[in-house]
């Protein structure tokens, strides 16, 4: 155990080596021995001793109570007194330095063995209280909390713990001074509240109290406290008292102020934004949703809080949804992120929305919930749908025009070329040709006249349809009839090139369309089964009830049509055109004006083929099931 360090300060130098020769066969360690109050000043600042024993009579400019005095307030190291001064004037100005023992000499050893180790005990029980008092002051300090004391008895006396006052602006004194009016420094509406909640502590309807209020400081200034108080009852010669704090919480306030006039401000928004706003648990499940957001996919607030993300979300989109939400979770640095997906619309339809999601942390970064912005692009890709479609639809148009143009160029000039070229020849040798050389060439004049005649009628034809000034004239048809008046009309085409054409339609069947229509579409069917069926070969035009429609087929056992060419013979930019077997020719636009006949009569057309076995070109029509006699 390390001994125990005493300076000496004594001028006599006698008594101070006496002394010093007691106390080291004592057991004590004797740091120095000096003679003046300032060498004792130094030797304390240098040896730090651990206890001084000072005369009060000393050498130099300062007694031993100045330089005890000193001693303490500076270095906090424990001072007895050792004197031969009795007198009361001198004990009481002793008393003034705090000194830890007043002896008197001579001095025996065992009184001041006893006098060194009581100093020791109660210097150590002094710093203890003196770092825990120094301890609360830095934690009262921080938290700009001060304490106070309220005695019952002594007029209400209010003791103010000394750093209370610049909590408030005023100085100590002035604190003071307002003894008889403390209740001034209450805010007026916050007076009866402190009042009444003191008096029940005191009348012990309450043993301690916590409340906040309002109070001025000395510039007039609204401050807000936290005051706390607990009552105690009376000890010794103390009184019931009330013990108690005061924390200032201006800024607390402040800022609950603040936050609460942000919340407000955000809830404002949020309710009355313009566009779809909701806040999701992490687990994704809605805890508010605004009007815009209900209005979207015609919920209710009830329905939709409660409610799972997924339950809403397009199945096709669920997956990148959840994917968004566990980046925002996994990654500190992304504030939010943007994407387009699809909801489900109360009614089972699909709603497209952007929706930007955000995750919100807390100050420690801690996730706490997501917030959604969601604005109805449902019209908008309903819009860029419809672009998309007319800009397919342009490009198709101009390369249907280009063709079309393509088409008027060639076809238009192969027959003129030939009409040309044969009325060229018949001017020139009229007179040296035989009556067959001129019956032959009028005939392939006749048959170029009508090739051309045919295909200037499709494509007038087909560009009134294009410019969309081609009337439908609907009227009630009896397929039967029609289908007479076809075997009527290819019977001698038929017979010429030894085909057998046969009508199957065995029943009354009325539709309703555009007779001129309906009779194109047929013969132009009949028409190419006669071109592209061989010698002995067969043609049936068939005809049934098929629901709410007629359908119709010409079916032949032709050369057939490839899978590859069935895809080009309804288009105008990639038309496919053939000579039949007999060389007949076409103009490659009846099947196109077919299906442009078949899709204003309300149908469809199709067709089925296999190359060296034959065709079955089909439509259907809407039938009309009235009878006949209610027609006209």
């Amino acid at each position: 155990m390390e001994k125990i360090k005493i300076l000496i300060v004594e001028d006599e130098q006698i008594v101070s080596k006496f002394m010093e020769k007691q106390l080291t066969d004592a057991g004590y360690l004797i740091a120095d021995a000096v003679s003046t109050g300032e060498k004792a000043i130094a030797k304390v600042s240098t040896l730090k001793p651990d206890i001084v024993l000072m005369d009060i009579k000393i050498m130099g400019s300062m007694d031993g109570i100045e330089t005890a005095d000193q001693i303490r307030k500076e270095y906090h190291i424990p001072v007895i007194f050792l004197t031969s001064l009795s007198d009361d004037d001198s004990f009481q100005r002793a008393k003034k330095a705090e000194p830890f023992g007043y002896l008197l000499k001579p001095i025996e050893i065992k009184e001041l063995n006893r006098a060194v180790e009581m100093a020791l005990y109660k210097h150590k029980i002094y710093r203890e209280l003196f770092d825990t008092r120094q301890r609360f002051q830095i934690a009262a300090e921080a938290a700009r909390t001060r304490v106070w004391e309220l005695w019952v008895d002594d007029n209400n006396k209010l003791i103010l713990d000394t750093e209370l006052s610049p909590l408030l602006g005023y100085a100590n004194e002035e604190i003071t001074e307002m003894q008889n009016n403390r209740q001034k420094l209450v805010y007026e509406e916050d007076r009866n509240l402190v009042t009444k909640t003191i008096q029940n502590c005191f009348n012990g309807i309450s043993e301690k109290f916590e409340i906040e209020h309002r109070i001025y400081d000395k510039n007039k200034n609204i401050a807000w406290i936290l005051l706390r108080g607990v009552l105690v009852q009376p000890e010794n010669s103390k009184p019931k008292r009330i013990i108690g704090s005061a924390t200032d919480i201006t800024d607390r306030k402040n800022y609950e102020d603040a936050l609460r006039k942000s919340e407000e401000k955000f809830r404002k928004i949020f309710e009355n934004s313009g566009i779809g706003l909701a806040t999701l648990s992490l687990d994704g499940h809605f805890t508010k949703v605004n009007n815009s957001f209900c209005e979207i996919l015609d919920y209710t607030e009830l329905e939709l809080v409660g409610m799972n993300f997924r339950n809403i979300t397009h199945p096709g989109d669920i997956e990148k949804s959840i994917e968004i939400t566990n980046e925002l979770l996994k990654n500190e640095m992304i504030e939010g992120k943007s994407i387009e997906k699809r909801y489900l619309h109360k009614n089972g339809e699909t709603v497209w929305a952007l929706t930007t999601i955000s995750l919100i942390r807390d100050l420690n970064n801690k996730p706490q919930f997501f917030i959604a912005q969601v604005q109805d692009m449902t019209q908008r890709k309903k819009f860029e749908e419809q672009l998309i479609k007319y800009t397919e639809e342009l490009k198709l148009l101009n390369a249907s025009k280009d063709k079309f143009f393509s088409i008027i160029s060639h076809d238009l000039r192969s027959p003129f070329n030939s009409l040309l070229g044969l009325t060229e020849y018949i001017s020139q040798s009229y007179d040296e040709m035989t009556p067959q050389d001129i019956k032959s060439s009028i005939s392939s004049i006749y048959n170029s006249s009508r090739q051309v005649y045919a295909l200037i009628l499709n494509l007038l034809e087909w560009s009134m349809i294009q410019a969309g000034r081609i009337k439908v004239d609907k009227s009630i048809i009896n397929l039967k009839e029609l289908g007479n008046e076809i075997k009527n009309l290819y019977g001698a085409a038929t017979k010429q090139k030894k085909l057998e054409l046969t009508i199957n339609i065995n029943e009354e069947i009325f539709i309703y369309a555009d007779k001129y229509m309906i009779d194109t579409i047929i013969r132009n069917f009949v028409s190419n089964s006669i071109k592209f069926t061989n010698p002995g070969g067969k043609i049936i035009v068939k005809g049934i009830i098929n629901g709410d429609n007629a359908e119709v087929s010409v079916t032949d056992t032709g050369i057939g049509i490839s899978i590859e060419n069935q895809k080009n013979l309804f288009r105008i930019d990639e038309q496919f055109r053939r000579d039949g077997t007999a060389n007949e020719k076409g103009t490659g636009l009846g099947l196109i004006l077919c299906k442009e006949f078949i899709e204003k009569n309300n149908g469809i057309l199709w067709v089925e083929s296999k190359e060296g076995k034959g065709s079955r070109f089909s439509f259907t029509v809407p039938r009309h099931s009235g009878k006949f006699k209610h027609l006209e």
